[in-house]
């Protein structure tokens, strides 16, 4: 099922840069693109170019809903927090600050034994800020 799933999305991402670069490219689909790339590249279980792309994506402000699709890939994969931390990043890019702090939430919860210091810290600053953001 998991193959199946992840091959499904490569190969709607094939399709989708097979448009990008039907025309001439402007220089946020051509990031997008080698972003596409990247990911039809790597091997089905990589969970890790999954979360690079999407992360990537999702600061370049590019295709979003993609980058949404890549972390969801590559949580059923294996669950990891840092696809829920970008999925917390992709929630506030899109002013949901709610599901922003829910996954910031997941992603430290996910990750509390796993995580090194630096990463820790950085999402238990997120989920305290967006947590308290949400009591005023």
């Amino acid at each position: 099922m998991k193959t199946q799933f992840v091959t499904l999305l490569i190969s709607l991402a094939s399709l989708f840069s097979s448009f990008a670069t039907a025309g001439i490219l402007s220089p946020a689909n051509e990031k997008n693109s080698k972003l596409i790339k990247m990911v039809n590249k790597a091997d089905k279980n990589d969970w890790r170019t999954l979360n690079k792309a999407a992360r990537l994506s999702i600061n370049w402000n590019a295709d979003l809903e993609l980058a949404k699709q890549w972390l969801e890939a590559s949580i059923f994969i294996t669950e990891n927090s840092e696809a829920y931390e970008i999925l917390g990043d992709y929630y506030l890019r899109k002013g949901d600050m709610q599901k922003a702090y829910d996954h910031y939430f997941k992603a430290f919860e996910t990750g509390m034994f796993t995580l090194d210091k630096k990463d820790k810290d950085r999402i238990q600053r997120k989920v305290l800020c967006f947590g308290r953001s949400l009591l005023d």
